[in-house]
């Protein structure tokens, strides 16, 4: 456990709101979390869009909905309350179900907002 953590509550309106077209997320920013951590809430209705992600894993668990996760080629059918593990340095992708909205938790490094992908 950090030194430096103190417990805390953040609300929603404490959160970074980001958007683009098939996502709509609130971004719970602890930067005295091992090393620094955001929390997601995500709804995906499009693509999410290839990454290859850097030196933390970034764990995903299925709030609501059906899609598909690519992880390093390898295809996962999900469904809600399955958990997704995205191991550091992998490339993934992941698409709802057509017509339908995925909900998800997302765990992953502190994100850098004015370098995120458009």
């Amino acid at each position: 456990m950090e030194d430096n953590m103190t417990p805390q509550k953040i609300t929603r309106s404490q959160t970074v709101h980001h958007g683009r077209e098939g996502v709509d997320g609130y971004y719970y920013q602890l930067p005295d979390v091992a090393n620094g951590t955001t929390i997601a809430y995500a709804e995906f209705t499009g693509e999410h869009g290839e990454r290859t992600i850097g030196e933390r894993e970034r764990i995903y668990y299925i709030l609501d909905g059906q899609g598909t996760f690519v992880v390093n080629g390898e295809t996962f059918e999900v469904h809600k309350d399955d958990l997704i593990p995205v191991p550091p340095h992998a490339t993934y992708n992941l698409f709802p179900k057509e017509g339908t909205t995925l909900k998800v938790l997302l765990y992953m490094e502190y994100l850098d907002f004015d370098n995120l992908p458009k």
